[in-house]
């Protein structure tokens, strides 16, 4: 204990030299008060300290030219303290007494959340079936949300608090989107018998790779042609063997 009070009265000349010029620190204690040694460490930096009535124990420092915010900390650090600072006061507690107060945050947020109204949203979806969106989206909702569908008019009824409401309409806007699809499509054109006898075919199959000679077939030709046609129109489709396809079309 002299030990330590010997050393408070060396330090005290430097208190106002290190406050100024923040100097470095340089502490050595054996078996001091914690409380005392932060009182110690305020002063000398012109600090506003407030320790808690549960901080206890002794704490043995030897810190030699440390920067002052490293000295706190070591001794915060080596007692299993907890810092903490609203505006210009430093508050030095217990880590029992700073989870203690944690867990009372979370259930007075928790509490808070819970006591949200209840907010109501519909939202028209125009591709998305409402029933299928409806199942998926269960997933986004509070505790006390919930979510039913309109299949008369394909609309999503939501409820849910202000936090989470927003997520969910901009979800349902977000998965409302037309699928790509396919299309195939057949065309059945049908002809009565009178209008096909009305329509005349003359098949000619020509050659167009040699010169004709004796003997040589030339030409081939299938008339089915309408006697008394009014329009013709012919047409070259192909060519087979070096010979020309042709098609006349009468009517």
């Amino acid at each position: 204990m002299m030990r330590w009070t010997s050393l408070l009265f060396l330090l005290l000349p430097l208190m106002v030299v290190a406050a100024k010029k923040d100097l470095p620190v340089s502490l050595v204690v054996d078996d001091a008060p914690v409380s005392q040694v932060l009182q110690t460490l305020a002063e000398l930096k012109q600090k506003n300290l407030v320790v808690a009535p549960d901080v206890s124990g002794t704490v043995s420092l030897h810190l030699k030219e440390v920067p002052w915010s490293q000295a706190l900390r070591s001794v915060i650090d080596s007692a299993g303290l907890a810092l903490t600072q609203q505006g210009s006061v430093l508050y030095v507690h217990t880590q029992a007494w700073q989870k203690a107060q944690q867990l009372q945050l979370e259930a007075e947020k928790a509490k808070r959340l819970q006591n949200l109204p209840l907010q109501g949203h519909s939202v028209t979806l125009h591709y998305a079936d409402a029933e299928d969106l409806a199942k998926a989206g269960e997933k986004l909702l509070s505790a006390r949300g919930h979510m039913m569908v309109d299949k008369r008019t394909n609309r999503l009824l939501i409820r849910d608090d202000a936090r989470h409401l927003p997520a969910l309409k901009a979800w349902a806007r977000e998965m409302d989107v037309p699928v790509g699809q396919v299309e195939l499509a057949a065309h059945i054109v049908s002809m009565s018998e009178t209008s096909l006898r009305e329509l005349g075919v003359k098949w000619s199959l020509a050659d167009a790779s040699s010169p004709p000679g004796p003997g040589k077939l030339t030409t081939l030709s299938s008339n089915l042609a309408v006697g008394d046609a009014s329009t013709r129109a012919g047409f070259n489709i192909g060519r087979i063997s070096g010979r020309l396809l042709e098609l006349e079309l009468s009517a």
